[in-house]
């Protein structure tokens, strides 16, 4: 299905100028019917290796550790938002397709990391999240969690 129809409704931040969207890898907060919370994955774009993608989340939760101990010892300094202006997901990640979320679930929160290209062809990663943010300690477990789904599927592709 269209990310754009998965995602419908729930807005982000730009890119920036002349960003062109490559591949997506968005970490869903869905709640349950019942009040359940649950989490899923959801790609489209162009496939990442899984070395690229365990690569990413590295980084990314290592940055994320750094930023809850700075937090921790009073050090972090304010937000650098810039002048990014306000997108619809729907529309930020328009054209690339996905796996649709079953009906018993209502997608609470998005966290999507993203690759895309500047307009001199170079990759920059660029993580988004929609309104309803996860709050850093959430975020951690919800990325180690996948992060150790993506390294043990790297260490299964190995030939010892």
């Amino acid at each position: 299905m269209p990310f754009s129809k998965l995602l419908a409704g729930y807005g982000t931040v730009t890119l920036g100028e002349g960003m062109t969207v490559e591949s997506v890898c968005a970490l869903l907060k869905m709640r349950a019917e019942d009040g359940t919370a649950a989490w899923s994955v959801r790609s489209g774009g162009a496939v990442l290796p899984s070395e690229e993608r365990l690569g990413v989340l590295e980084g990314l939760t290592t940055s994320i550790r750094g930023r809850l101990i700075r937090a921790w010892q009073g050090t972090l300094g304010p937000g650098q938002h810039g002048s990014l202006a306000p997108v619809q997901f729907s529309e930020l990640l328009a054209g690339l397709e996905t796996i649709g979320v079953v009906d018993q679930y209502l997608i609470e929160s998005v966290f999507a990391i993203i690759k895309a290209r500047r307009p001199d062809g170079s990759a920059v990663w660029h993580v988004r999240s929609s309104e309803m943010k996860l709050s850093s300690e959430e975020l951690l477990g919800a990325l180690d969690g996948y992060a150790g789904t993506v390294r043990q599927e790297v260490a299964g592709s190995w030939n010892w």
